[in-house]
């Protein structure tokens, strides 16, 4: 069985595994909003150009989902 790395949650945020921890822990983050998403990116808890594509993307529609300007999160999360 393969471990998803992302996931979308029901209560709108995105469920990011923490790579920084593997493999000795399974550590999951919930991401509310798309700085909190760049951070992660930053941090390298997401690793991998693919997966780095798909967390921005996630990011931009939690910027959507929220109201913010996504003009503002294309770039921050570019």
């Amino acid at each position: 069985m393969a471990i998803r790395p992302m996931e979308w949650s029901d209560r709108d945020t995105l469920r990011m595994l923490d790579q920084r921890r593997l493999p000795l822990e399974e550590h999951w983050l919930d991401l509310e909003t798309w700085p909190e998403v760049v951070a992660a990116i930053r941090d390298m808890a997401v690793r991998g150009a693919p997966a780095i594509g798909v967390a921005a993307a996630y990011g931009v529609a939690l910027a959507a989902l929220h109201g913010a300007d996504r003009d503002e999160a294309g770039a921050g999360l570019a």
